[in-house]
């Protein structure tokens, strides 16, 4: 397997100048790429990845690697094919594609809508005590955006399975590409979003799951969008929003005149040179 050093897009030579490459990696300058040699089989390839990652954590030089996940990801060649799973902490290191579930809650009383929005537990390594989407995760290997999201809502806000399942409104994806790592370093974040809209009734209180948020209110769309234009937002929750207020007529042609450049931004194709 060959890794074309374009596609590690964190400060490429400085990423390559930091890690620890044990021997069954080849790295030829000259032609900027990176081969794993003995990777025969999608397990080898697997194994050998998280060694490459334990030898760099352990030379405590890459400044770029953030604490074990424990949690598994897909790694995508450009073509679809599935080349080896990998611990979390690698993905924005080496500008590995990120899939993960989005969803925005909402409950109708009266004339008005309001918005379940949580903020993030102040303990998270990333963005601590910042607004978040009402449920968001990762989704891991070999597992279905529907199963992802309904897992996501019952483990952070204790949500019964079969009401999320029976009430869940799929709404596409966004793609796009952030300036910075969730760990803050500067870098490329590459993320595909599966996207959801939940209408809760009235009588559905979210309460605080695993941990992962802080506490949850309900918001105005006005309060949504004075928080999301002062920053108080997660960076990639953002994105979300910028689709839903799309989606939903709240910003168009006639009230934004960048429109069509954020509508491009929010649907980028990501392509990961793996041959």
């Amino acid at each position: 397997m060959s890794w074309i050093l374009e596609s590690i897009r964190i400060r490429p030579r400085n990423l390559v100048d930091q890690m620890t490459w044990p021997e069954f990696w080849v790295l030829d300058r000259e032609t900027r790429t990176l081969t794993l040699e003995h990777g025969t089989d999608f397990a080898m390839r697997t194994d050998l990845f998280r060694d490459t990652l334990e030898a760099a954590i352990e030379s405590a030089k890459v400044d770029v690697l953030p604490k074990w996940t424990k949690e598994m990801f897909p790694l995508y060649s450009a073509d679809g094919q599935h080349i080896l799973d990998m611990d979390g902490i690698g993905l924005d290191a080496f500008g590995v594609v990120n899939f993960a579930v989005h969803m925005i809650g909402f409950v109708r009383a009266d004339s008005t809508t309001k918005y379940w929005v949580p903020s993030r537990a102040k303990t998270k390594l990333s963005y601590p005590d910042m607004l978040d989407n009402t449920v968001e995760g990762s989704l891991a290997t070999g597992e279905k955006p529907i199963d992802c999201m309904v897992r996501e809502c019952e483990e952070e806000l204790c949500l019964d399975p079969s009401y999320t399942q029976s009430n869940l409104k799929a709404c596409g994806t966004i793609s796009y590409s952030m300036d910075q790592t969730d760990s803050g370093h500067v870098g490329c974040q590459h993320q595909v979003q599966y996207l959801y809209e939940l209408e809760f009734t009235q009588d559905i209180i979210p309460k605080i799951g695993d941990g992962e948020v802080g506490e949850v209110s309900l918001m105005t769309l006005d309060e949504v969008r004075a928080a999301l234009a002062g920053g108080e937002f997660k960076l990639n929750c953002a994105m979300t929003w910028l689709a839903f207020l799309i989606r939903n007529g709240h910003i168009t042609a006639e009230n934004e005149s960048d429109l069509v450049e954020i509508c491009s931004r929010l649907h980028r194709k990501h392509d990961l040179f793996i041959v």
